[in-house]
């Protein structure tokens, strides 16, 4: 049976319902940023895959949970994850609605992108209606992979799923990710 490590954000009442539809799948909760907690769910070598999806934007640090992963991991394991697309949808980005300039009604969509290349913090909105902004930590790709690169891991996949249609109306700013990936998924495997 194959084993699988979920890291990130990960609140208990979510675990419950992952328990309740039942499966041969045991899940534990632990801080995806304290190296220590991780490695302690199971023996080096024990997980076959690791997957964090849509919470690297949301950690201060993704060190540890890297670390952690290349020890757990089996010699041919594989971590994957998603986030939110440094490039087009983090950092100083922001989407926008344009009438063509030729005064045709055909509406153009795009990002205003005002800085990339260096690392920020900021809090902002995920689903509108939250009480509370959360914190949000931008890294250019690179930053994303170094960590990855640095404990054995090497990219073997990479895509950028455009996510807004079913979501997004014509018209909207949100609109732009039916046109560019507000989203970006990544796997990596063990080389060592």
């Amino acid at each position: 049976n194959p084993k699988l490590m979920v890291a990130g954000a990960v609140h208990e009442g979510m675990l419950e319902r992952a328990r309740a539809h039942g499966g041969n799948v045991d899940y534990r909760h632990a801080d995806a940023m304290a190296e220590g907690a991780l490695l302690a769910l199971g023996d080096p070598g024990s997980f076959d895959a690791v997957v964090s999806n849509m919470a690297i934007m949301d950690m201060e640090s993704i060190e540890p949970m890297v670390a952690a992963s290349s020890r757990l991991l089996t010699p041919a394991g594989r971590f994957v994850f998603s986030t939110l697309h440094p490039a087009f949808n983090s950092g100083d980005v922001r989407p926008t609605v344009e009438l063509d300039p030729e005064g045709s009604t055909t509406e153009i969509y795009s990002v205003k992108v005002s800085s990339y290349s260096r690392s920020s913090v900021g809090k902002g909105v995920a689903i509108p209606g939250q009480p509370v902004e959360q914190w949000y930590f931008h890294r250019p790709l690179w930053m994303i992979l170094e960590p990855f690169f640095d404990h054995g891991f090497a990219l073997d996949g990479l895509e950028e799923p455009l996510v807004g249609l079913k979501h997004e109306k014509p018209g909207t700013p949100g609109y732009v990710y039916t046109q560019l990936p507000g989203v970006l998924v990544a796997r990596l495997r063990r080389t060592i």
